[in-house]
């Protein structure tokens, strides 16, 4: 429930801050080239499919003709399919760097008008307000806080995009290709998600307590140097210190937890997603030498490849979208 609290409200944060008509061109155009880039991979796979296709049938098909005409004709096939994967190579490359750049600049400005907005709202308090703030809290959330929603609202959310429009284009033409060697790579979706989940949570409640110590370090050393006359008169610089040390080894502490989170939860990723590599070749395998076996054309290399090759692919981008998620 937290979670889809929380994610209900991402658009706002998104639209926070009286955006402009060139922020939400930004914005759809992103939305648009992030979804878009995830096609075009999927599709290389169905055209290397086709190629290894050809390949088999010409080199082992011992009735094949060899004449001119075919090679001739084998050959344009060939070539044809060679120009399309260029081509869709092409245009992932352009939309990927679209969505990056949309990203990455409405991060930028959107940072700086939620900055703006905070220091007017703080311009519009009493001075009372200010009596209860710690030294150094306002330059401190300026800081780390609007940093750190610039860091989830660049190219992350791209990457994550694009990774889920992969992810669904993928297994559409995974199920349309060879439908049972897809529901079998299906079934290892569930761990991925709850690996993925677990991993966020510790890792955002980690990031929020180290977030929380290095604020109150930073109020500690904006205090003390603001009553250096103070301090020394009365002697405190090593308590002062001591708290100040104290709170970086609890900051330092936490990151060390985080940084173990995040080891644990890529390392655990990237196992499943091997392992799922190693089934697909498997099952693949089998199926391919029972197809043959029984001079079936059901499953082909081409499209056994297809699957194992697009889907394979998504685990590692799953991975790193599930990373950048957090």
């Amino acid at each position: 429930m937290k979670f889809l609290q929380k994610l209900a409200g991402y658009p706002r944060l998104l639209l926070a801050g009286n955006p402009s008509r060139i922020d939400i061109g930004m914005l759809l155009t992103g939305m648009a080239s992030a979804i878009a880039s995830g096609v075009p991979f999927p599709i290389i796979g169905i055209v290397f499919g086709q190629l290894l296709d050809n390949f088999n049938s010409v080199t082992c098909d011992e009735t094949s003709s060899t004449s001119s005409e075919s090679d001739s004709s084998y050959q344009s096939s060939i070539n044809s399919k060679i120009l399309l994967i260029f081509y869709l190579a092409i245009a992932q490359f352009v939309l990927i760097y679209v969505h990056l750049t949309c990203w990455t600049m409405y991060g930028a400005r959107l940072s700086q008008r939620l900055r703006e907005t905070y220091l007017e709202n703080l311009l519009r308090q009493e001075p009372s307000h200010f009596d209860k703030l710690p030294p150094g809290e306002v330059a401190s959330r300026l800081s780390s806080d609007i940093q750190t929603i610039r860091s989830g609202t660049s190219e992350k959310v791209g990457i994550v995009i694009n990774a889920i429009s992969f992810f669904v284009t993928a297994y559409i033409v995974a199920f349309i290709k060879y439908w049972e060697l897809a529901a079998i790579l299906l079934s290892l979706i569930p761990a991925y998600l709850l690996m993925s989940f677990a991993g966020s949570h510790f890792i955002e409640k980690y990031t929020g307590l180290m977030s929380d110590y290095a604020a109150s370090a930073a109020t500690i050393a904006s205090e003390a140097l603001s009553n250096i006359v103070v301090v020394q008169a009365f002697g405190a610089n090593a308590r002062l210190e001591e708290k100040f040390s104290r709170a970086l080894k609890m900051a330092e502490r936490e990151g060390l937890k985080k940084a173990a989170a995040v080891g644990t939860q890529s390392g655990v990723l990237y196992f499943i997603a091997y392992s799922a590599n190693g089934l697909a070749f498997w099952q693949g395998s089998q199926r391919i030498a029972d197809a043959v076996s029984s001079d079936s054309t059901d499953v082909t290399v081409g499209a056994t490849f297809t699957v194992i090759f697009i889907l394979i692919e998504g685990k590692p981008r799953s991975a790193i979208s599930a990373e950048d998620m957090i």
